[in-house]
């Protein structure tokens, strides 16, 4: 029975443990931005990427050849999925529980000790403590994931769900509706008041809202959006 790791991003990779048994498989997008229509998924995520985010990258190579990697995961393997609880993570999660071929595996999700923090300023020893706190996710949740993603794709999010593997859903819904109602404009409009810099603006916005769970790039786009 092999063991595979799916790793949300390339810092959690450079901390990975070494000694966990098993091969680790990157994903490297950001779902929270961007067209999510099934039709033509990877060429629009690309053309997107590419023009919004990063003209130089590989994207087949960073993101493509990756998931048909986790798409080639042979049967009766372990998978661990190892997400954060910010809607960032969240999403991209939602997606790969959808689209990915788990029939015949064992799928397991492992939790941050610390939802704000997330992995990324965890020491080994905790990584392996997450490790062996890993929660399986039976059909009944897998389905439930796999309705977020759809529901995230028609931006149609309902309240009322809860889950035991994504922890926090309510808060991840309302924080979704946020970016479309003029909350998360009035937060980051707050935070300019007092920050003069877009680094400091970065900062207080991801100590005061860490739910969203945006990178400098995300927030910066949407800052252009809002105010031009």
């Amino acid at each position: 029975m092999k063991t595979f790791h799916i790793l949300n991003g390339d810092c959690l990779a450079e901390n990975f443990p070494k000694n966990l048994e098993g091969e680790s498989i990157i994903w490297r997008e950001a779902l929270i931005d961007g067209p999510v229509s099934d039709n033509n998924f990877f060429e629009n995520r690309k053309k997107f990427i590419t023009e919004n985010y990063d003209s130089e990258s590989n994207y087949d190579e960073l993101v493509v050849k990756e998931f048909q990697k986790m798409q080639n995961i042979p049967e009766d393997s372990v998978v661990f999925f190892w997400f954060e609880d910010d809607l960032f993570c969240q999403v991209n999660f939602w997606f790969l529980i959808s689209n990915l071929n788990l029939s015949n595996k064992k799928i397991l999700r492992v939790f941050p000790k610390d939802k704000e923090k997330g992995f990324a300023e965890t020491n080994e020893n905790d990584l392996l403590e997450m490790f062996d706190s890993a929660k399986e996710i039976n059909d009944t949740e897998r389905k439930l994931i796999s309705n977020l993603w759809a529901d995230f794709q028609q931006n149609n999010l309902s309240k009322g769900s809860s889950s035991e593997i994504v922890r926090n859903l309510e808060e991840l819904i309302v924080a979704n509706e946020n970016r479309f109602n003029g909350t998360l404009k009035n937060q980051i409009k707050d935070i300019q008041k007092t920050a003069e810099t877009f680094e400091e603006v970065f900062k207080i916005f991801n100590q005061k809202y860490p739910v969203y769970g945006f990178g400098d790039l995300q927030l910066k786009r949407l800052m252009n959006q809002f105010f031009g």
